[in-house]
């Protein structure tokens, strides 16, 4: 079984920007919704698109988590386990002009000692031959030293770890000792006190592998992804170059069809497949997405073992 755990779920509000994006004054807005979001959410319902089986755990709270529960009520591939804290969960505005987007993210509430304790019973069943993929930013109230406990209690018990949390130090990373992490190439390297530099991507790599990180999944928009494993490392590339509408949520998709695809059982250059004609629905897109959308990409999708 897959689970996922969001410790910062929120609402995103997206509106497309009527005219121009105006300094001062009113600006007009069309094409408004709301969906449910925070990464580990989006990994499962992207799961769900596949078909294949998660358990949603969420830190939720107020009328705003209310609604992010509500969006998850009979989706027959995800259980949601809901966590309640004091508090509203964030609103994250995404504002659309012209192909460009403006977000503007929320706090939301802050965890007590019973919440952090609720968290870790929501995760007391998960055990061998399962993964969990722990995603998004902080809630208050949650610290590094929690995710290393954390991952240390589901280490002991069998799990496989995926963290998707990208404040964390390198140093940190090492100690909660996961078999896979996501990281953009600019979260890669301010791993190392640097700012994105294509030219140092693969020594961002090395050094990160050389540090005892033991799998990177790598997100570079257009040009594919990297997956840095101990063994080999691999390059997905699409010779279909289409629109990028949407710039919310397409490395979860890109990280969810990845593992989902893997549990499944198939090879990393298939799942690899599977995750860029995912992601390349998810951006082309801010309609809800369809399998149907996923397999018209993937003929488009190669990969190659690069070292």
């Amino acid at each position: 079984m897959i689970y996922t755990l969001t410790l910062n779920p929120a609402i995103d509000y997206y509106m497309e920007i009527q005219g121009d994006l105006r300094d001062e004054g009113v600006n007009r807005a069309k094409n408004e919704r709301f969906k449910a979001a925070g990464k580990g959410l989006n990994v499962s319902k992207d799961l769900s698109i596949m078909k294949i089986p998660s358990v949603a755990c969420a830190v939720l709270g107020g009328f705003t988590g209310a609604f992010i529960e509500s969006e998850f009520k009979g989706d027959p591939y995800i259980e949601l386990r809901a966590v309640h804290a004091e508090g509203n969960n964030r609103v994250n505005v995404k504002l659309h002009d012209h192909g460009n987007m403006i977000a503007v993210n929320g706090e939301g509430p802050c965890a007590d000692a019973r919440v952090r304790s609720e968290v870790m019973n929501a995760l007391a069943d998960a055990g061998e031959r399962d993964v969990c993929v722990i995603a998004g930013s902080l809630m208050k109230g949650f610290d590094e030293e929690f995710i290393v406990s954390l991952c240390d209690h589901l280490h002991t018990h069998g799990v496989q770890v995926v963290l998707d949390t990208e404040k964390l130090s390198l140093e940190t990373l090492c100690r909660c000792h996961p078999d896979l992490i996501k990281r953009t190439e600019a979260e890669l390297a301010a791993l190392f006190g640097n700012e994105a530099d294509p030219a140092r991507t693969m020594e961002y790599l090395q050094k990160a592998k050389e540090a005892g990180l033991r799998g990177i999944l790598l997100p570079m928009g257009e040009q594919g992804c990297i997956l840095m494993c101990r063994d080999r490392t691999y390059k997905m590339t699409c010779s279909r170059k289409k629109e990028r509408m949407n710039r919310v949520g397409t490395g979860d998709a890109m990280l969810a069809a990845f593992i989902g695809k893997v549990m499944d059982g198939l090879s990393r250059e298939d799942a690899l497949r599977f995750a860029g004609a995912m992601a390349g629905a998810v951006s082309s897109t801010l309609e809800d997405v369809h399998m149907d959308d996923v397999m018209e990409l993937f003929d488009d999708i190669t990969v190659e073992v690069i070292a």
